[in-house]
């Protein structure tokens, strides 16, 4: 579950920018083949299960960022990781400060600020990594960032797949579906809101495309009756596994997170836009 951004002067840089977002390509995205959706379950199931493999069930317990398991991000074991899915954004100043901190053996590299905003007292516990890690799955997946680009905020990639979804339609790479209208499967991409006026829908986002706002996506690796498991980075402090409800038709609840859209995994499936 990743946490808000509490650099405030970040959020407003990003917010200055989003009205320059790169145009859409002029071609259609090219008509990925069913391996790279299969690449990229085996990849996040590979980094879940480097993390632990930790399994939680938000259908009982709500889940905590403070809720560390075996492994965790200030972990040493954990170093190497969190700075690929930083690397995955080019985000070289995260790197740097957090890798002085490494190897120094300071307990932590965030600033009085970060601390006050909710940023935690350890190594990479200065900034929330969730969209770095679902970046780093779908770059090293072999998506391009045309078709899915990078980003250390879920808000940034989340309004480009929204925009290339209405482009493209059936095409899309991820197509944007409302959560009480598409049941997730495994390879979608499942986001909900995090601030404290959650969006009510696909359409809300619509209205604001554009607009920093803190999210949290995860990618679905199973579905079950009643459940569909995700996995997500910077989830109590680690990648990990979370079970979540679902009605009888294996849509999403919002009783337990505002889920607001389902990017359904069209890889494999773009050569025939009518399937």
């Amino acid at each position: 579950m990743s946490r808000p951004l509490p650099v405030v002067a970040l959020l407003v840089l990003l917010d200055a920018i989003a009205g320059c977002a790169a145009p859409l390509p002029a071609l259609p995205p090219p008509p990925y083949p069913g391996e790279t959706r299969a690449r990229m379950l085996r990849l996040v199931l590979g980094e879940w299960q480097e993390w632990g493999g930790r399994v939680l069930d938000a259908r009982t317990t709500p889940i905590s960022d403070d809720d560390a398991g075996p492994i965790a991000e200030h972990d040493p074991a954990a170093f190497s990781k969190v700075l690929a899915y930083w690397s995955a954004v080019g985000w070289e100043a995260e790197i740097a400060r957090n890798r002085r901190a490494f190897t120094l053996g300071t307990p932590t590299a965030c600033t009085p600020g970060e601390l006050t905003s909710g940023g935690r007292a350890a190594l990479w516990g200065c900034q929330p990594w969730s969209a770095a890690f679902l970046s780093f799955v779908l770059r090293a997946t072999g998506v391009d960032a045309a078709d899915f680009p990078p980003a250390a905020a879920h808000w940034e990639y989340v309004d480009a797949l929204v925009r290339a979804s209405d482009r493209w339609g059936p095409r899309a790479p991820f197509r944007a579906h409302e959560v009480a209208h598409q049941a997730p499967t495994p390879g979608d991409i499942v986001c909900a809101d995090r601030s404290r006026a959650p969006l009510p829908s696909l359409a809300g986002l619509r209205a604001e495309a554009g607009r920093a706002r803190p999210m949290h996506c995860d990618i679905v690796v199973a579905t079950a009756p009643g459940e569909v498991t995700v996995v997500g980075g910077n989830v109590a402090q680690a990648v990990t596994a979370v079970r979540h409800a679902t009605d009888d038709q294996g849509r999403l609840l919002r009783t337990q997170r505002p889920w607001f859209v389902v990017f359904e995994n069209r890889m494999g499936r773009l050569a025939d836009p009518a399937r």
